[in-house]
């Protein structure tokens, strides 16, 4: 079951001919590819929403009943396109075809990292960060964190009723605040 098709990952190779004899890995290959990270991705969504993905009763029910289900869809399906493209430049490297590394350096590993780090709530070094930035498609109940309090300049000491503004301050934190 893979959240992308076929034709969306061998887009990303415009020079890369399907359908003739001397197709070099085969569509069947390519599928494999697909399916392999699509199970990657589905460790990931029971490792960090078991709980969710068990009341639902399967990961399947679970993924349909998601409230924002097309955006949720679309998440995974650039993962799944990413991922088993980035496995298929390997193959055309191997086979000899020259160019494509410089593209995946570029442009499809960097894509496919930084995705899957925010699925699996990963830092760019692998560490886990506690919440990724896709948390709120897949768990209703996840928090957002929003940068307000920063943008509107009040720190968390100045319940008083004053301001940075009263006290001739234009900086985001007040005078007592304690770090």
């Amino acid at each position: 079951m893979a959240y992308t098709t076929l034709d969306l990952v061998c887009s990303l190779f415009p020079t890369f001919k399907r359908g003739t004899a001397q197709q070099n890995p085969a569509d069947t290959v390519i599928q494999t590819y697909l399916d392999n990270h699509a199970s990657k991705i589905n460790a990931v969504l029971l490792q960090r929403f078991g709980e969710a993905i068990t009341q639902a009763g399967s990961l399947t029910a679970w993924l349909a009943a998601l409230p924002q289900t097309e955006d949720a869809s679309n998440v995974l399906e650039e993962i799944n396109r990413f991922g088993a493209a980035v496995t298929l430049v390997e193959v055309f490297a191997a086979y000899g075809v020259s160019g494509v590394r410089d593209q995946a350096t570029k442009v499809l590993v960097p894509t496919y990292e930084r995705l899957w780090n925010e699925l699996n709530a990963r830092d760019a070094n692998g560490r886990p960060t506690g919440s990724g930035p896709y948390d709120k498609l897949f768990d209703p109940l996840a928090r957002t964190e929003t940068p307000r309090p920063t943008l509107e300049g009040i720190g968390g000491a100045e319940t008083d009723g004053t301001t940075p503004e009263d006290r001739d301050e234009n900086r985001a934190f007040g005078i007592d605040d304690v770090f």
